[in-house]
């Protein structure tokens, strides 16, 4: 048996989430699915900057994806997701990819505009993602680095950073940011 470390492990949880018909592939499709459950949810008519923000960055993260795996595919296997996934460089190659991410993300959780998630924003995120209200605070002050009570873009950024390029660990608090509970 092939013991996967903790990276290719949330990258398969992350395949799992984002294979959202279950049909065993992602595809441009599933991420879509994912950007009009935020519209849904967070009340994003088609006009909205901040859902064309979500859906470039899901696109870019879709387009990278497929950069790095065999051409022609436009549907990816769990092993070619994750493949592709690992191969994508997004501490040297492709940084942009979850800077952007993490930008649109937040002007979504951003709810009120203040340029900060508070803990009743980050709650209500939860509540989306079908988190417990009792993990909220835990959760919370696992991604609230500097302690001032507020996430900040530069906090959700790092977080998907430490999801997608740490080897610590299963639970790296980022991947509640992809979907990931």
């Amino acid at each position: 048996m092939v013991r996967l470390d903790p990276i290719a492990r949330r990258l398969r949880q992350l395949f799992a989430v984002l294979d959202t018909d279950d049909d065993g592939f992602v595809t441009w499709e599933d991420h879509q699915r994912m950007v009009e459950a935020y519209a849904e949810n967070y009340s994003l008519g088609p006009d909205d900057p901040r859902l064309a923000a979500l859906a470039e960055a899901y696109w870019a993260q879709w387009l990278g994806l497929l950069a790095k795996s065999t051409p022609g595919r436009f549907r990816l296997s769990q092993d070619e997701y994750v493949a592709a996934h690992r191969a994508v460089g997004y501490d040297t190659d492709r940084p942009d990819l979850l800077e952007n991410l993490a930008k649109a993300l937040f002007a979504v959780l951003d709810s009120d505009g203040d340029k900060r998630i508070s803990s009743d924003e980050f709650a209500a995120y939860l509540t989306f993602r079908g988190v417990s209200g009792d993990d909220a605070p835990l959760v919370f002050q696992r991604l609230d680095l500097d302690r001032d009570s507020y996430l900040s873009q530069r906090e959700i950024a790092r977080s998907l950073r430490a999801f997608h390029l740490n080897n610590d660990g299963l639970h790296a608090p980022g991947g509640i940011f992809l979907g990931l509970h």
